[in-house]
């Protein structure tokens, strides 16, 4: 795992604009193995059957952060929805023509309803308000740097009646094997090794289920989808602004939020 020193010193690094630009330009954003047709299914089959618990598929539907293929949205508007928008802060940088080739024989017409929007953080978008029906994401909430203006966006953006449904991955994403090591640092050290790179919001579980409820939500449900165990003697090696949370709510390492906007 880095370092939360080699973290802080990477990061003031990248506040060199020229750096900056050259190390995006070199990066790869995407992992490989969510180009799979399989790990599109998964998300498409997951998300809608969150929305379909509470509304049909239909109308416009906005994905948050859909990475390097737009499958997931093709989907969407293959099972009924109408028009489709993906969001993210980088362009899209990979040519997937086959998997959409192997999820619709009318990918070239559907993919000609949906619109790719890049350079533009749900934060900060310039969508009208009650533009979408459905609005989901798939371990993409982790990543906004301000998840109170990300919800509150995403409320306005929602039509009255509408269903948001999230999967987030609240693990430390520098190492996978120490999903909770992150929760050692303070805001401010934390955001010093990481708000010029990958930036992880830190938020628990309860944290997301109060977001979606101050944010105007209701009917808001957190699932928890992936768990480990919590001792008192691991939180109070924690960063102090940790140590009030629950047990179970600090061990919470994946969830599905799905939530309503008031009709």
């Amino acid at each position: 795992m880095e370092s939360i020193l080699s973290g802080v010193l990477k990061n003031q690094i990248l506040a060199v604009p020229a750096i900056r630009r050259r190390r995006m330009a070199q990066a790869d954003p995407y992992e490989p193995g969510k180009n799979a047709t399989t790990y599109v299914q998964d998300v498409f089959d997951n998300s809608s059957e969150r929305v379909r618990a509470r509304r049909e598929l239909s109308g416009a539907v906005m994905e948050i952060g859909p990475g390097g293929n737009l499958g997931a949205l093709l989907m969407y508007l293959v099972a009924g929805c109408d028009e489709g928008v993906a969001l993210d802060v980088v362009p899209l940088v990979t040519d997937q023509q086959k998997l959409y080739e192997d999820i619709t024989p009318d990918a070239a017409t559907l993919l000609k309803k949906i619109e790719y929007r890049t350079g533009e953080p749900i934060e900060r978008t310039s969508l009208p308000d009650n533009s979408f029906d459905i609005i989901f994401s798939a371990a993409c909430l982790e990543h906004v740097a301000d998840p109170v203006k990300a919800l509150r966006s995403m409320h306005d953006l929602l039509k009255p009646g509408g269903v948001t449904t999230h999967s987030i991955d609240l693990r430390d994403h520098r190492d996978f094997e120490n999903p909770l090591a992150f929760l050692h640092h303070s805001e401010a050290v934390w955001n010093a090794a990481t708000s010029r790179r990958l930036v992880t919001n830190r938020w628990r579980a309860s944290d997301w289920l109060r977001g979606f409820q101050a944010a105007g939500f209701k009917d808001v449900t957190v699932e928890v989808h992936e768990q480990i165990p919590v001792t008192p003697a691991m939180r109070d090696s924690f960063h102090r602004s940790f140590r009030t949370k629950d047990l179970t709510d600090l061990g919470t390492l994946i969830i599905n939020v799905t939530a309503t906007k008031q009709a």
